[in-house]
């Protein structure tokens, strides 16, 4: 029995590198992404997407002062009892993961429309939201992008800057 499970498994396997399928999209759908990670950095080694943000607030003058672009999902340090009891880890995997849907999602949207209307674009844009508001509390606007950054062992080699939110009043 174990051996036709495994003959199974893989024959669907072999099946879903050969037959492409569509797209499939709904709402109902989205809600259900949560529970499946975005394996398309599988289909090849390069550029990553990565969330920038940064804030603006005013000064006494009442000049606009933007802070730097900053990335919002650094790595977190590990400690040993992590491995029983790891709440933090697990979020930060969590918001990359709703980063790559979000790259997804922009790279499957037609020409010229508006990625605003994605709800990955309204729940990244709150993720940045949140991230900011943290570090700078007297923030009026914020803006994020989403850059494709390949890098090596040591350093960024490349950065493309693939979408650049209008800034967005708190």
């Amino acid at each position: 029995m174990t051996e036709v499970l495994f003959a199974a498994y893989f024959v669907v396997l072999f099946a879903t590198l050969v037959f492409k399928t569509p797209i499939v999209k709904g709402p109902w759908l989205f809600l259900l992404r949560a529970f499946f990670p975005n394996w398309k950095f599988f289909h090849a080694v390069g550029h990553v997407p990565q969330l920038f943000a940064r804030a603006a607030s005013c000064n006494e003058a009442g000049d606009t002062l933007w802070s730097d672009w900053m990335l919002i999902y650094p790595r977190r340090t590990r400690r040993w009892y992590h491995l029983l009891h790891n709440p933090d880890t697990n979020l930060g995997l969590a918001q990359q993961n709703l980063v790559d849907h979000f790259w997804a999602d922009l790279y499957d949207l037609p020409e010229g429309d508006d990625p605003r209307g994605l709800v990955t674009y309204a729940m990244v844009s709150r993720l940045a939201h949140q991230f900011l508001s943290e570090l700078h509390p007297h923030m009026r606007q914020y803006q994020f992008e989403l850059r494709m950054v390949l890098s090596d062992r040591t350093q960024v080699v490349d950065t493309q800057v693939m979408m650049t939110a209008p800034v967005a009043v708190c």
